[in-house]
């Protein structure tokens, strides 16, 4: 990694957001006697893909046009500095919003043919990252699959691992979903990539009552054990929790955490909605570069829900905003993750699955009334990159307003659903999607990847056809 001049930018865990969480994955944790031990099968035997070591999902929340990105379609609404060009055969870009993406398609696939459950955005970024149908009697029981994946590596960890394996970036905490059932270690560290000093890294004045309270946690916990064997394992857990939560006291974390005056310039000081897209993006890569133990990094890049006025310049949220923001940071960690070398001389992007995809996609063709475009789940758009995917590469295709799938572009001959991208994540990262796990505390097997859709039954699988 490169050494910078470090500023004083650097995310921050408040003491009240670091008690609400923990205070969480406690009340999770309490479900756990029905599950001792974890009862983990798999359906079928197959094969997963492997060759990823850590996953990021970066959630364009909102819902992204696909026919203003990466599923241009050009009509008389088609702005005209949004200088439209073929960069490669068949592949017509928006150079003029996305000028770093435009210039590297060989690095990245495009799926056109994504779809989508729900018109709803907190019930389709929850389908996202759970997989299925959001349920009222299981919301505290049902992980991400964040929290899955950690559970799944936990064995796996170093005595070097010093931070989380899930951790989460700018995400409103009313739509994480966190790890449910599985013990509180599997939970994601949720961090604010835009806030300023004081930074979550522990000073040296700072350290010695930190580790005092560590001290009477683990007194309190003696004393309970042969009292209240159940008490003593949530306060063992809690206390596993908060080792996680303030690995910062690592010496490392220090440069893992702080933006660069640098990285500011050339991811970008996004300033969409929650939080800084590209600080989020530089510090994703100084998480992969330090490998200490971190798996699935899900972030968020908010405000792509532009009903009104999506080409006005001078609106507060619109179509070039965000194009531009997404461009540069992502590019940039392309970029990085490409040119920076594990201890083993390999690049990073070789073990990194990158996703980058909204919850559902928008109405193509021209503008509405307002000037803007309405949610859609009939089409839509995601990229893929890292981790063997074959770059340059796009999977399906639509009619000549982006709102009808024509070509599914793949093996199942059906949409590109939420599932189907979780199986492939699954899957990259080396885990038999088809496992579940059969005891639960409402007593209905968790299935990593569920069969039951809001149509019926369905055969969800990996995306194989990323990686051909």
């Amino acid at each position: 990694m490169r050494n910078h001049k470090l500023n004083s930018l650097a995310p921050r865990l408040s003491r009240r957001e670091f008690i609400r969480v923990a205070g969480v994955g406690v009340t999770g944790y309490s479900l756990l006697p029905i599950l001792d031990p974890l009862n983990v099968e798999a359906k079928e035997s197959v094969k997963p893909r492997g060759g990823a070591e850590v996953c990021i999902l970066l959630m364009l929340q909102g819902g992204p046009s696909q026919v203003d990105t990466f599923d241009l379609k050009e009509g008389a609404w088609t702005p005209e500095d949004f200088d439209v060009q073929t960069v490669k055969p068949g592949l017509r870009m928006p150079v003029g919003t996305l000028p770093g993406l435009s210039r590297m398609t060989d690095k990245y696939a495009i799926a056109r043919s994504m779809g989508a459950w729900d018109l709803n955005h907190d019930r389709s970024i929850y389908y996202l990252q759970a997989g299925r149908t959001f349920s009222p009697n299981r919301v505290h029981e049902v992980p991400s699959i964040g929290s899955v994946l950690a559970y799944e590596y936990q064995d796996r960890r170093g005595e070097t691992d010093f931070l989380p394996p899930f951790i989460s970036f700018n995400i409103n905490t009313d739509i994480l979903v966190g790890c449910g059932m599985l013990p509180p270690s599997a939970a994601p560290m949720n961090i604010h990539s835009g806030r300023g000093a004081p930074a979550f890294v522990l000073s040296e004045d700072e350290r010695a009552a930190f580790e005092r309270r560590q001290n009477f946690l683990k007194e309190l916990e003696n004393e309970w054990h042969d009292a209240d064997h159940e008490r003593a394992r949530i306060f063992s857990d809690l206390e596993d929790y908060s080792a996680s939560a303030f690995m910062l006291g690592n010496p490392k974390s220090g440069e893992i955490f702080t933006i660069t005056d640098e990285d500011r310039e050339r991811y970008g000081k996004s300033q969409s909605g929650f939080g800084h897209l590209g600080f989020a993006c530089a510090m994703a890569r100084n998480i992969i570069a330090a490998d200490a133990g971190t798996r699935f990094i899900f972030m968020q890049h908010s405000s792509w829900d532009l009903h009104n006025n999506i080409y006005d310049k001078d609106y507060h949220w619109n179509q070039y905003t965000m194009n531009m923001e997404l461009d540069l940071a992502l590019s940039k960690l392309l970029d990085d993750l490409e040119t920076t070398t594990d201890d083993q001389g390999r690049p990073l992007i070789d073990k990194t699955l990158v996703i980058a995809m909204g919850e559902f996609g928008r109405s193509g063709g021209a503008l509405d009334e307002l000037k803007g475009r309405n949610h859609h789940i009939g089409s839509g758009v995601a990229l893929f990159a890292g981790a063997g995917v074959k770059g340059g590469q796009i999977h399906g295709a639509t009619n000549e307003t982006g709102d009808e799938i024509t070509d599914f572009g793949w093996h199942k001959e059906r949409p590109m659903y939420p599932e189907d991208v979780l199986a492939t994540i699954y899957s990259a990262m080396g885990v038999d999607w088809t496992k579940k796990i059969t005891q639960t505390p409402s007593g209905r097997a968790f299935e990593y990847t569920e069969e039951i859709s809001p149509k019926g039954p369905m055969d969800f699988g990996e995306i194989s056809e990323l990686f051909a």
